[in-house]
């Protein structure tokens, strides 16, 4: 099976310093998980995947669009957490997506009306991670999905992921913790100063 996604001899230079380093990596169907201490480039590879930096050296392969979530919830403060949705399954063509479902399934259903800047720090992260039920594409990446979250919040995470696992896609996730997860992954990826290696 082809890879979902991939970065080859991959370079990202940020402020005159290299970020990521001739980085090569296959991003396979079903869980990758990337560790690495703070400063390592993890999040730089993720935005790299996505498209999101530009590679000064390298090429990028992602056939389609991935879905993003970064380590900030990057929802528009003005809007609702469903205004917000609404916006995200609208720029992928999903205009008759089930928001108000995804939200009450991932525990804000009560809120989903209120301006996001009114949300607690866990409100906004569930309401953010809401959209994997919405957005289900090919590739998905996660910078620290589980910052902010309860222990009923840090379940819904794992189950979403095993799901969408199940359905076929590629999970890229950043986390300094939660080596449960190791058992479960595909794949097991260690950045240190912007490079990659295997454990």
């Amino acid at each position: 099976m082809p890879p979902s996604a991939s970065l080859h001899d991959a370079t990202v230079i940020l402020d005159d310093h290299p970020v990521l380093r001739a980085v090569s990596i296959e991003i396979a169907p079903g869980l990758t998980l990337l560790r690495g201490p703070n400063g390592a480039g993890k999040t730089s590879l993720l935005r790299a995947l996505a498209g999101l930096v530009p590679l000064a050296r390298g090429q990028r392969d992602v056939p389609a669009a991935p879905l993003y979530i970064g380590h900030r919830p990057m929802l528009l403060r003005g809007l609702s957490a469903r205004e917000n949705l609404a916006f995200f399954a609208a720029f992928r063509g999903k205009r008759d997506a089930d928001v108000a479902g995804a939200l009450r399934r991932w525990g804000v259903g009560d809120v989903m009306d209120r301006p996001v800047d009114r949300l607690s720090a866990g409100q906004r992260r569930r309401a953010a991670l809401a959209r994997l039920d919405i957005e289900r594409e090919p590739l998905v990446l996660l910078d620290e999905p589980f910052a902010d979250l309860d222990g009923e919040g840090v379940l819904r995470v794992r189950a979403a992921i095993a799901a969408a696992a199940a359905h076929g896609q590629a999970i890229v996730l950043v986390t300094h913790l939660h080596e449960e997860l190791d058992d479960e992954a595909a794949q097991l990826l260690v950045m240190e100063d912007g490079e990659v290696r295997t454990p």
